[in-house]
């Protein structure tokens, strides 16, 4: 197929391109710097300036078969008002422009996949949840209805759409597992807050591998991007740090998060039991159903 992607240069992003390349998909990528991408990336069928405050340029959604969209702001670091302005923005305003790009340009693309996050759940404490549990009302929740919302607007335009909602995707190089591993190498490391809170993760091979299911399955509506195992997190911490060899006593203490980080730190310190019920009925079988041998797998 030929895939339209947004979001190529992230994280998540060029390890999804990379993928899709050894499959034998043509690659389109939708960019606020183009060349940049394509240095990046590498051999690319197309790379077309985009900022999410406008639709794309129709030539960039011309002839292809499946949309990937991942572009949005991260939700690492401390939130301020700007930046809680523009993690909302740049996911609902850009996928709003994003699917009315689609429309001005008559493209016909088959599917949308578009990324969400569990945070869609809210702080749930102990519950099960999955892609039929109801939202939660917090900032990051209203964030993803909203997301989701736009996102489901391409479906009067004949696509599917399958919004993704990712848990804390682990891999190397980035992502939540990288700024972990510098205190945990120094022994430093401990669970966050009281350690009781749920953690939904998932192998960033799991989260490309899920991405791609959704192009193949026929299929609307919400997939779970989680491990079908959730560990507390003071588990996870303690299998970090085995994996590791370093000890993991030391707890980062919730009022220090939130000097630390603002409004972030509740979403470290929230509660999401998120199961993929969905996502595995639809025939997905996950590479890394267990954490400990993702994370060996990963740092081994």
């Amino acid at each position: 197929m030929k895939v339209l992607v947004t979001g190529a240069t992230g994280f998540l992003g060029q390890r999804l391109c990379s993928v899709l390349r050894e499959r034998g998909h043509q690659i389109c990528v939708l960019s606020r710097d183009p060349s940049a991408a394509r240095q990046l990336l590498g051999d690319l069928a197309g790379a077309h300036p985009w900022m999410p405050q406008a639709p794309p340029p129709k030539q960039a959604l011309t002839s292809v078969d499946a949309v990937i969209h991942l572009a949005g702001e991260t939700v690492n670091g401390r939130w301020t008002a700007d930046k809680k302005r523009a993690i909302r923005d740049s996911r609902v305003h850009g996928t709003r422009h994003l699917v009315r790009g689609l429309e001005i340009s008559g493209a016909h693309p088959k599917v949308l996949v578009s990324a969400s996050a569990i945070g869609y759940y809210g702080d749930r404490q102990d519950e099960k949840l999955d892609e039929d549990s109801s939202p939660g009302n917090d900032f990051l929740a209203q964030v993803c209805i909203e997301w989701e919302r736009e996102a489901a607007a391409a479906r009067r335009l004949g696509l599917r759409v399958v919004p993704v909602r990712l848990g804390v995707v682990l891999g190397r190089g980035g992502g939540a597992l990288q700024e972990m591993l510098t205190p945990f190498r120094l022994g430093l490391g401990g669970p966050l807050g009281s350690g009781q809170q749920w953690w939904s993760w998932v192998h960033i091979d799991d989260a490309v591998g899920i991405l791609l299911h959704a192009l193949g399955v026929e299929a609307n509506g919400a997939l779970n991007a989680t491990a079908p195992t959730a560990e507390r997190q003071r588990d996870f911490a303690k299998t970090l740090g085995r994996v590791l060899g370093r000890p993991t006593v030391i707890p980062t203490p919730g009022f220090a998060l939130r000097l630390a980080l603002g409004g972030f730190a509740a979403e470290l310190l929230s509660s999401k039991r998120v199961l993929p019920r969905r996502t595995e009925r639809l025939g997905y079988e996950f590479r890394y159903p267990q954490l400990e041998p993702a994370l060996r797998g990963l740092l081994g």
